[in-house]
């Protein structure tokens, strides 16, 4: 498809392309708007876009192109090379300067068939469900593989993706991206930035076998992320935890096993302060439910492995908590992990001192003391 303002350019481009590639099947259009429509159905393998359009320019074309045909290649061509950098950005197969150079349109060409046999070349879909990890780090599980660290273009692509599948099935406006991603750029400037960012999310998801689709709602309205048949990691841990019911004692194991799986809190390597509610939300509901689990054991089996295990989890999700950490001093030192006494004690110290400025509590501090005389006693009477 080829599509441009002007009818004489629209002409000489179709012209070359028919002596470049003698059986391509060629439509041509001025309204960039209908082009759209038309591409939505015929799903072509490129579609070469002028820049400098009227209404809906090259770059607002190409970012719509990139939700409704995902496989379709892009090729900019217009007479102005300071879009240059924005074309590439968007990861473009091609940006073609006018007047235009049959050698060159050739190279263009060539791009274009390998990438068609490299589509074509793809390998097939499996039937394996599709995850996104999201407690800790932001990771994708696709193909059968292991979970593997998207490999993202920029930060600002990374943290736009994650703050769509936050809001995942509701319309993400633009303007609030805009403010959000890029609030001191002009208007132009941001709007493709954010084409850009938009395009650099899709590539990465395709790129990693991922079928999650991110939708245009219309060019002034914003974006809606679909997660199809995948699954997230953070729903399929909560509804298991909520599959548990309420008699502790019936799936104790399976309880501390799934405690075990919440890796780390939601996006919690990024920081994100927009995710921080849904952060301090799964991090209760995890603390709520070890607790539990952890009274369990220290009324029916205090020397289980587990019950020392969640503990420490605990105190490192919860790292203030008076009580629990003066649990876990007592269970090193029944278990005979005097090293790791006398360890956590100083690191207890330091934490309520540098961090909170204060005191290590007197229950602690006296417990302590009476640990370090009997224990110098023992040494003694050896």
């Amino acid at each position: 498809m080829l599509v441009d303002d002007e009818r004489l350019a629209l002409v000489q481009l179709e012209k070359m392309l028919r002596q470049a590639m003698e059986y391509a099947v060629i439509d041509t259009f001025q309204d960039p708007a209908e082009a759209l429509e038309q591409a939505s159905k015929l799903q072509p393998d490129a579609v070469f876009l002028d820049i400098h359009m009227p209404g809906l320019s090259g770059l607002q074309a190409a970012e719509l192109l990139q939700s409704s045909c995902p496989r379709t290649a892009i090729v900019f061509v217009t007479a102005y090379d300071e879009y240059a950098i924005q074309a590439f950005e968007l990861n473009a197969i091609d940006y073609i300067l006018k007047p235009l150079h049959k050698s060159r349109l050739e190279k263009t060409m060539e791009r274009l068939l390998k990438r068609k046999v490299d589509w074509e070349g793809a390998k097939p879909k499996t039937n394996n469900p599709q995850t996104i990890y999201c407690l800790k780090s932001l990771k994708f599980q696709s193909l059968g593989r292991m979970p593997e660290l998207p490999r993202w273009r920029t930060a600002k692509a990374q943290e736009m993706f994650a703050y769509l599948l936050h809001n995942r099935g509701r319309i993400v406006h633009k303007s609030m991206l805009l403010e959000m991603f890029f609030p001191s750029m002009d208007m132009k400037r941001a709007m493709a930035q954010l084409y850009t960012a938009v395009y650099q999310i899709r590539q990465c998801l395709q790129a990693m076998g991922m079928e999650i689709t991110i939708h245009n709602s219309n060019i002034q309205e914003g974006y809606i992320l679909e997660m199809g048949e995948a699954l997230l990691d953070k729903e399929q841990w909560e509804e298991r935890l909520g599959r548990l019911g309420t008699e502790v004692s019936a799936n104790h194991e399976e309880r501390f096993q799934l405690l075990m799986e919440y890796e780390g809190d939601y996006l919690r390597d990024y920081g994100y302060v927009w995710a921080e509610h849904e952060r301090e939300r799964l991090r209760r509901l995890w603390l709520a439910f070890a607790r539990e689990l952890g009274r369990y054991y220290l009324k029916a089996d205090r020397g289980h492995p587990y019950t020392l295990q969640l503990y420490e989890r605990i105190q490192h999700i919860d790292p203030y908590n008076e009580e629990e950490g003066f649990i876990l001093l007592q269970l090193y030192d029944e278990s005979g992990q005097y090293d790791k006494v006398a360890a956590y004690y100083a690191e207890l110290n330091e934490k309520m001192k540098s961090e909170l400025g204060l005191s290590i509590p007197v229950q602690v501090d006296l417990w302590y003391r009476e640990w370090l005389e009997k224990r110098a006693g023992k040494r003694t009477v050896r």
